[in-house]
């Protein structure tokens, strides 16, 4: 089964190789930076913290985004310790540097489906953005060759999770 779904993840990264252009490389290179240490999800949880009808929403976000990093990358990366596409390719060949991390599950993905699943559990209006803004951060690392398709998936079924065990649990 392990080797099917590799198949699949090559293949699927193999067809994305298809589609680079300058411009979606410099897209997407831009859109990755902002999932950097879910930077963005912070940036967008300050103001909520600092304004007390949307506080509790902003530190559920907090949360959730230091949940699907612990979770993610203390305990699962370590224990799968699954090689990023990356690793085969040469230095001048990537578009950004190269993570020196495990690959499984995406990082950037699962605290980008963890803030986008808070905000959409209290705001329906906010919801399509932040989705948006993380599937495109999710597909930004299969199309920089950091991450395989199984590993995204697993970050966004990892953010969901955290989003719901902070809803769940965390009563602010």
């Amino acid at each position: 089964m392990i080797e099917s779904i590799q198949k699949i993840d090559d293949k699927v990264l193999c067809d994305i190789g298809k589609i680079h252009t300058r411009f979606l490389n410099k897209f997407m290179v831009v859109i990755t930076k902002l999932g950097n240490n879910g930077i963005i999800w912070f940036a967008i949880s300050l103001p909520l913290i600092l304004n007390r009808e949307y506080r509790y929403v902003g530190m559920k976000i907090i949360f959730a985004l230091l949940l699907s990093g612990f979770l993610g990358e203390i305990i699962i990366k370590h224990l799968v310790g699954r090689m990023r596409p990356s690793k085969f390719i040469l230095p001048e060949d990537m578009l950004i540097k190269k993570p020196r991390t495990y690959s499984f599950p995406s990082g950037h993905t699962s605290s980008s489906f963890a803030a986008a699943s808070i905000i959409s559990s209290y705001n329906i209006y906010f919801a399509i953005p932040a989705f948006i803004l993380a599937i495109l951060i999710a597909f930004s690392r299969l199309y920089l060759r950091v991450h395989y398709p199984s590993d995204v998936i697993a970050g966004a079924a990892l953010g969901v999770l955290s989003a719901f065990l902070v809803n769940a649990f965390i009563v602010i």
